[in-house]
């Protein structure tokens, strides 16, 4: 992914106050947009909230070669609200950026924010504990959606799942012949 850190950014990270944070998008819910910065940020007509649930932002990590690369985003003693977010079950494949941005002493953005991974959610793990509960979201490049089974299945939960009424392939399972097509 290419990076253009502009002028402004450079001046402000050659100056002693400058502080770094993170924009998180995650298209869930009605999109959900946070920042590890003390206060709200605002950025791209959108209110970047701040939040202390965000506890880690992974580093992306990147090569020639042709791979799926990924990061991982923590957040912590977040309880019933973000659970229940992801166990709504539609956040599969849906897009999660990571924007990293400088403030300089006054309090404002230097610059554009560099956009340092784009990808799409591709896993969420919950774990709690007595005292605490952290989920872990995974986000994967793009390529990581070429690893996806393609097609259905020709079998009738399969089917109702789509068309609930639906029994065409109620005897798929007991065909047991072998389909020969094209030239003998």
């Amino acid at each position: 992914m290419p990076r253009n850190v502009n002028a402004t950014m450079k001046a402000a990270l050659a100056t002693d106050g400058f502080r770094m944070a993170h924009l998180i998008f995650l298209d869930i819910a009605s999109g959900l947009y946070l920042t590890d910065y003390a206060s709200d940020i605002s950025y791209d007509s959108q209110t970047w909230q701040a939040t202390a649930y965000l506890v880690e932002v992974g580093s992306p990590s990147e090569s020639r070669d042709l791979r799926v690369n990924q990061l991982g985003v923590q957040f912590s003693g977040v309880g019933q609200a973000y659970q229940s977010i992801f166990q709504s079950n539609n956040w599969m494949n849906k897009q999660g950026k990571v924007f990293k941005l400088v403030m300089n002493d006054s309090g404002t953005i230097a610059g554009a924010p560099l956009l340092v991974f784009d990808g799409q959610i591709t896993n969420w793990q919950f774990q709690e504990s007595a005292g605490n509960s952290k989920v872990q979201v995974s986000l994967s490049s793009h390529w990581a959606d070429f690893e996806k089974k393609q097609g259905r299945l020709t079998n009738n939960s399969s089917q109702q799942f789509y068309f609930s009424t639906d029994v065409g392939f109620q005897y798929a399972a007991h065909t047991v012949r072998d389909i020969k097509w094209g030239r003998k």
